[in-house]
């Protein structure tokens, strides 16, 4: 997804940061894997509009969030700008966080940020090197397992009723069919259909089609990067619409039940320099 898409959701991401997927599921799932926040200096990677950034503020935590959608980063400021323990940045990670000190930080959170990047490697580096030594990255993202569901049957379950998006896009991906050993691109056309030649298939031409590129790959292709940059795996999660959801919400996403996790979330401690 294009930064200038993200500066077009500015003023509707806090909303969705409260949509039943994300409020009753994906974030209480995360927090889990979060440690106490007192005092801690939390980097908010990929902050969107400051509304996580903030509450881990209200915690006790000294943060900074980094987003690469300028918009993002000037609404976060005009919400959340006169909390003395949040500062807000423009800033891609994929670009190595330069503007950010070595060891400076206790903890990373990153939220569904990864599946957007094409490589890994530099995003796991620059972790580690803000990170003081034993600070930990907390992050979500897609579970490569759905990735590769999603890409294989060339459609998205319907989560309208947990995602309040009422969209059910159409993909479009590198292979036909895909092999799941395999790190590819892929875009999610919200409009429904992909536009006309940009698939081989016959899709018909969407109104107003609006791309989200991700990237997706194997298991071992996401926590690769993080242990050479090394980081040890001290916490995996699933999250689990079943165990978290309203029995009425649930019932209208039931073939979720017999899906693999849409996300995955995990918690890794950084306990050597990277070679």
């Amino acid at each position: 997804m294009s930064d200038d898409h993200y500066d077009a959701l500015t003023d509707d991401w806090r909303d969705y940061t409260e949509v039943p997927w994300r409020a009753q599921v994906l974030w209480p799932t995360l927090d889990e894997l979060l440690p106490d926040l007192d005092g801690r200096r939390v980097l908010d990677a990929g902050c969107g509009d400051g509304t996580h950034a903030a509450a881990l503020a209200d915690r006790g935590a000294d943060v900074v969030g980094v987003d690469a959608s300028a918009g993002m980063i000037e609404t976060a400021r005009e919400r959340y700008g006169d909390c003395d323990r949040v500062e807000f940045r423009h800033g891609d990670l994929t670009d190595g966080l330069a503007s950010l000190a070595d060891d400076r930080f206790d903890l990373v959170l990153c939220q569904h940020v990864c599946s957007h990047v094409r490589d890994l490697e530099p995003v796991a580096a620059a972790f580690a090197r803000v990170l003081r030594p034993g600070g930990s990255v907390v992050l979500s993202t897609h579970h490569p397992f759905h990735e590769y569901l999603v890409v294989r049957e060339e459609s998205y379950p319907d989560t309208r009723a947990i995602d309040g998006l009422d969209a059910r896009p159409a993909i479009d991906a590198d292979s036909h069919p895909p092999t799941y050993a395999d790190t590819e691109r892929y875009d999610l056309y919200w409009g429904g259909a992909v536009p006309e030649g940009e698939s081989d298939g016959d899709s018909p031409v969407a109104d107003d089609p609006t791309p989200t590129t991700f990237h997706r790959r194997p298991l071992d292709a996401l926590t690769d990067p993080l242990f050479d940059a090394g980081f040890a795996l001290t916490g995996l999660r699933e999250p689990d619409p079943a165990e978290r959801l309203d029995d009425e919400l649930l019932e209208e996403v039931a073939d979720l039940a017999e899906r693999p996790p849409r996300s995955l979330c995990l918690r890794a401690q950084l306990t050597r320099s990277a070679a």
